[in-house]
């Protein structure tokens, strides 16, 4: 009996000890969160760790107004080392895992037991703007409502191309006992009008700030956008620049005149205004051959082009002994040679244009001056084309002999053919004309001295552009003073007219700054300056209209070029008013 007491006892032990076992351990089967954090830094750019309060299942921290939310890394720690926290079905790593907080988020603790906790995490600021957008309800012209995405201060708005930024009337929302100005003018959301072309800064005030907090609103396209791809890149005034396309690399060159004041601070003089050409080499922005100047005396009226091998050609009225003929040089590698004779044209001349058609051969096309008693053949202010074949320059001119101008635009277009922009003096008043040159002869694109519908002559620039199609378009202005005006035509080759694409474009007293070209799908690209900025609009065939425009500089711009490479990437070469600075954009 005491044996078999004995092994009961034993047994009755055992029991226990394995019931024991499989008790669980309240610790591997915690779910909570025991701290949340984020470290942002402040206004003093000192960076600081802001700690969440945790009230049951919810979690709130409170950050400065500077700070972006919305890439923001989580410090948690929870109270069982053996859980797994999730977004979602994204695993969360502290102080790793980046997320938006601009709405609440929430965490799932996982807990061995496969059992969840779950917490909702919302960040805040005392003081700040806390919504921002554009709806429908508040703006006639919006079929959608448009949201900010708001970054510290930092706050933009994407748009699609259509929209215009010249009135619209915001909505927001702050925290409690904050008020919005723009300027002096205090800001109702969803009342007050405004224009977003440039960026616009909101002030923040608060009766616990003695300094008011200042946003920044950005009103931008959806899309690509235009970006800065070359800053002050001429130490002096770069006069008149104009851009070409190397089509090997699809990088931008321009030539332009040296005005202004030197690198050693003196004022260049008339004679010494030379010619000079840059370009983006090897991923940098670089003068080929001597800054100084390629001329070898005073230069302007200048052009340039690429042939389809990427040899760099340049034309320019050549001013040593007074001739003031037209010289062209071409790049080779490291040094510039002539093309034919210096001063090569048989008469004196003005505004060159130049081309390199299919076969690589270059064609410049120039006005005889208007005092200029050389060369008969051709009249005062006459249209003279020259193309070099077989070593020498030749006449080009043919059926355009005995046609006068003022400015001229030469291209190849995109369809590979030449074609020739004129503002056309024949008919004794400034009208546009197109020609293309085929079969070795000039021939007209439709009407020749036409006019918009409202019938003011032209000023004395035009400039061209033909897409892959072949389709024609032509961009001159009208008017004088304060009412000046482009239209931008396109020629309908079924009814042989010249329309307008949309209404004109008013720019104020700025004379004759704009620019065509063709981008990607054939789109038109047309540019323009006015008194205050540089603008860009987009065609849409189907509607021929145009696009709200995008400002690319939003300051006032002595003369531009645009041009589009191969590869679709359109770029401007700008001079600045104000700073005298050279820029490229790119889109």
């Amino acid at each position: 009996m005491k044996t078999i007491f004995s092994q009961l006892s034993v047994s009755f032990l055992l029991l226990i000890a394995v019931m024991a076992g499989c008790k669980k351990d309240p610790v591997m089967y915690a779910k909570g969160i025991e701290s949340f954090s984020f470290k942002v830094k402040d206004a003093q750019n000192v960076e600081k760790e802001y700690q969440g309060v945790i009230t049951d299942d919810n979690i709130v921290v409170t950050l400065p107004t500077e700070a972006d939310v919305t890439e923001l890394k989580a410090i948690f720690k929870t109270d069982n080392p053996r859980t797994i926290v999730q977004v979602g079905n994204e695993v969360q790593e502290s102080a790793i895992t980046l997320h938006d907080f601009t709405k609440p988020i929430k965490y799932r603790v996982k807990a061995e037991d496969k059992s969840t906790r779950t917490y909702t995490v919302t960040v805040v600021k005392k003081i700040g703007i806390t919504s921002f957008g554009f709806y429908k309800k508040d703006n006639p012209d919006l079929t959608a409502d448009y949201v900010a995405v708001i970054k510290g201060m930092e706050i933009t708005v994407e748009f699609p191309t259509n929209i215009s930024f010249k009135a619209l009337t915001a909505s927001f929302t702050t925290t409690t006992g904050a008020t919005l100005k723009i300027g002096t003018v205090d800001q109702q959301s969803g009342v007050t009008v405004n224009n977003f072309e440039d960026k616009v800064t909101y002030s923040l005030n608060e009766a616990s700030l003695t300094t008011p907090y200042q946003y920044s609103v950005s009103a931008i396209y959806l899309g690509k956008q235009w970006e800065l791809f070359g800053d002050n890149l001429t130490v002096p005034t770069a006069g008149a620049p104009k851009m070409a396309i190397n089509p090997v690399n699809n990088m931008p060159y321009f030539i332009y005149q040296r005005t202004g004041k030197d690198e050693t601070g003196t004022s260049i003089a008339t004679d010494n205004r030379k010619v000079a050409v840059m370009g983006y080499v090897s991923g940098q922005w670089q003068n080929l051959g001597d800054k100084l100047g390629i001329s070898d005396f005073r230069a302007d009226a200048h052009t340039i082009a690429f042939n389809s091998t990427g040899e760099l050609y340049v034309a320019y009225k050549d001013y040593f002994a007074a001739e003031q003929r037209a010289t062209v040089k071409k790049y080779s590698g490291a040094t510039w040679t002539n093309v034919g004779a210096n001063r090569f044209t048989p008469m004196k001349i003005d505004y060159l244009t130049m081309a390199v058609d299919a076969g690589d051969v270059p064609m410049v096309s120039m006005s005889k001056q208007s005092n200029a008693t050389e060369y008969p053949s051709i009249p005062q202010r006459g249209v003279y084309v020259t193309s070099y074949k077989n070593s020498a320059w030749g006449d080009a001119t043919g059926a355009l002999i005995g046609k006068t101008m003022f400015q001229n635009h030469l291209i190849k277009g995109l369809d590979g053919n030449i074609y020739l922009g004129l503002m056309e003096r024949t008919t004794g008043s400034n009208r546009p004309s197109m020609y293309k040159f085929q079969n070795n002869t000039w021939v007209p694109v439709g009407p020749i001295s036409f006019a918009a519908a409202d019938g003011l002559v032209g000023s004395q620039q035009v400039s061209v552009a033909v897409d892959k199609q072949g389709q024609q378009y032509l961009v001159y202005q009208v008017g004088s003073s304060a009412t000046r005006m482009n239209h931008v035509m396109k020629y309908n080759d079924k009814q042989n007219v010249w329309s307008e694409i949309g209404n004109g474009v008013l720019t104020g007293a700025t004379t004759d700054n704009f620019a065509l070209t063709i981008g990607a799908d054939d789109v038109l690209y047309f540019a323009y300056a006015n008194a205050s900025s540089l603008v860009v609009k987009t065609v849409d065939k189907t509607t021929n209209t145009w696009s709200a425009e995008r400002k690319v500089i939003a300051e006032k711009v002595t003369a531009f070029d645009m041009q589009t490479a191969p590869d679709g990437t359109i770029y401007i070469v700008a001079s600045l008013a104000a700073s005298g600075k050279t820029v490229v954009y790119k889109f």
